[in-house]
């Protein structure tokens, strides 16, 4: 079953269980990835949206909902707050865990030993992150990593 298959089974779970917060969510990811299958002019089935496309989905879903947090924290709203930190919960329970920092830092120092990489080769780095760990590894880190890493 892939990801996108397995919100439509959350959405009718939700249905089933009567979870509001879980449906209002799981229908709004539903809404998202079917717009994108409109967009791409592919068939509705939810199975035709590949991995990558669904982690970029979701990632564009929890950036505006962080977006949204800041201006209900803003506006002292603890209704909205709990209702997007629960939101924030389900779209990042979809999202492979992140490398730490350490991790990152490991990485990213044997690749620049093993290619011999240098602070010219800032580009080359990144696409090569981006590559290979584009969903495990956070590239704004990353690309402050190499900068110090390039400076001392």
């Amino acid at each position: 079953m892939s990801l996108a298959e397995k919100v439509s089974d959350d959405v009718k779970s939700a249905l089933k269980s009567g979870d509001k917060k879980k449906l209002a969510i799981a229908r709004f990811l539903s809404s998202e990835l079917k717009n994108f299958l409109i967009k791409e002019n592919l068939d509705r089935e939810l199975s035709k949206i590949s991995e990558d496309n669904f982690f970029k989905i979701v990632k564009t879903q929890v950036k505006q909902k962080k977006e949204s947090l800041e201006y209900a924290e803003k506006a002292k709203d603890s209704n909205m707050i709990d209702t997007i930190n629960y939101d924030l919960d389900y779209l990042n329970s979809f999202l492979p865990k992140m490398m730490s920092e350490d991790a990152t830092k490991e990485l990213i120092s044997n690749y620049i030993k093993d290619h011999q990489f240098t602070s010219n080769d800032f580009g080359k780095i990144m696409g090569l992150l981006k590559k290979s760990h584009n969903n495990q590894i956070d590239l704004n880190l990353a690309s402050s990593i190499i900068k110090k890493i390039f400076s001392e």
